[in-house]
């Protein structure tokens, strides 16, 4: 694959952050939410990892539509950057399943919207992960 190619697909997959992360916000929130956080002792601190998504998502997002050539250099510093997106997005897809969110899922634009999300982890983790370990020459 070309260069050209990889380059608008790294700034692709950062748009798509970017779409992740705003569908994320409008995203409805389960049933009973509120009195499932009520049970807790320090409810605030859920919020946490949320925050922390969306922000390595806006980064990595911001990384990608920015630096796309330099993404796919090869050098460690790239490396680094891609094998750390393909970490964050694997890592995103094992909890996403776990979660049982389908009854939930109760429109089918939710529903195409999760099987969508689940397919952007997969992407985004094969695709960051082969420019982290490509051979370049």
């Amino acid at each position: 694959m070309s260069d050209s190619l990889w380059i608008l697909g790294v700034r692709l997959a950062g748009a798509f952050h970017f779409v992740t992360l705003l569908c994320a916000c409008l995203t409805p929130i389960p049933p009973d939410w509120e009195s499932n956080l009520g049970k807790l002792r320090h409810r605030r601190l859920t919020f946490e990892p949320y925050m922390t998504a969306g922000a390595t998502m806006a980064l990595l997002g911001l990384i990608s539509l920015l630096f796309a050539p330099a993404l796919i250099t090869g050098t460690p510093f790239a490396r680094i950057v891609c094998c750390s997106t393909a970490i964050f997005w694997g890592g995103r897809l094992g909890p996403t399943r776990w979660f049982g969110v389908r009854p939930v899922l109760t429109t089918p634009w939710l529903r195409f919207g999760y099987k969508l999300f689940l397919a952007e982890c997969v992407v985004h983790t094969l695709a960051y992960g082969w420019l982290a370990v490509r051979p370049t020459g």
